[in-house]
């Protein structure tokens, strides 16, 4: 178990020093300049001069992302030149906004696609399988862009049900949430379906079945907690998805998490934000995947067994 937790959190460290090394280097020579956001026309060139020498950014790449590390590592993530508000107060408000909308879609997706994957596992070639069948090809199918203006047509302005963009109530949290776990939704349910079915099949089920147990309890205990390791293992993948698609989402519906906040600060060459939202999500990316492998080591007893004779 600890060289496992080792040798994963090693390359999670890699992964995340190269990562940034990107990031760095891939916003200092992205098309455009500092002078496009320069509204003064007058002495535009002083004032694009200035400001790189107070950005550092007339230093060499490298320079800048060694300094940009030490900053990090001293506790200092910058001000935005923009809004001249810390990127560490931007971070904090900014992530909590997205935790919620993430949160808000996690629990969506696991509340509707486990119960339907285990009945339709359940219950195959009936109308409850059909039509998990129809969620998982529709929530696949249709792009979550897409999905976004259709819900805001018929809910936020035909119907007026809900609002349309902004951040507020729980209301403001349903379109979003929705659309961002719509394909996570889809996916985990083709998933559990599958995999319990794959259980059902076991000899071990016909043994229970022989013995007398319940139907119920053979599902949803005996077939669904075996059938577990490879949705545990999607967990981990569908929540590095859900933070990537909240750029998405978020810049859609105008909800102001990280997401938003980062593509607003590329947009405006807010290097500070950018880079420092840009690890953030990095670094999440990289958490998740690194849970997703302790939750199947965990949860697969073959795996631990193999790691224990290795």
């Amino acid at each position: 178990m600890i060289r496992f937790v080792l040798s994963r959190g090693i390359r999670a460290a890699l992964i995340f020093v190269v990562a940034s090394v990107a990031v760095c280097y891939g916003l200092r020579v992205a098309p455009g300049s500092l002078a496009d956001i320069v509204t003064n026309p007058l002495n535009r060139a002083f004032a694009v001069k200035d400001l790189e020498e107070r950005l550092g950014l007339d230093e060499p790449v490298i320079v800048q992302y060694f300094v940009f590390v030490r900053n990090i590592m001293g506790g200092d993530f910058g001000v935005s030149f923009i809004s001249n508000r810390s990127v560490t107060e931007i971070i904090a408000t900014g992530g909590l906004n997205t935790l919620k909308l993430g949160g808000a879609a996690a629990i969506l997706t696991y509340f509707i696609s486990v119960p339907l994957g285990i009945m339709a596992a359940a219950r195959r070639n009936s109308v409850i399988d059909q039509g998990s069948m129809l969620i998982a090809v529709l929530g696949m199918a249709i792009p979550n862009f897409f999905l976004a203006i259709l819900l805001v047509r018929l809910f936020a302005v035909e119907l007026r049900w809900l609002p349309a963009a902004g951040q507020g109530g729980i209301k403001h949290l349903i379109l979003p949430a929705v659309v961002l776990a719509a394909e996570a939704i889809a996916i985990n349910l083709r998933l559990v379906r599958a995999s319990v079915l794959e259980q059902l099949s076991r000899d071990y089920i016909r043994t229970l079945r022989a013995k007398g147990a319940s139907e119920r309890r053979v599902v949803w205990i005996h077939a669904f907690r075996n059938a577990l390791p490879p949705v545990i293992t999607f967990g981990g993948v569908m929540l590095r998805t859900l933070l990537g698609y909240t750029l998405v989402v978020e810049v859609i519906f105008r909800y102001p998490g990280l997401g938003f906040e980062l593509v607003d600060s590329v947009l405006k060459r807010d290097y500070a934000v950018a880079q420092a939202l840009a690890l953030v999500f990095i670094a999440g990316v990289v958490l998740f995947n690194f849970l997703a492998d302790l939750g199947h080591h965990l949860a697969e007893p073959r795996i631990r067994e193999r790691g224990a004779a290795g």
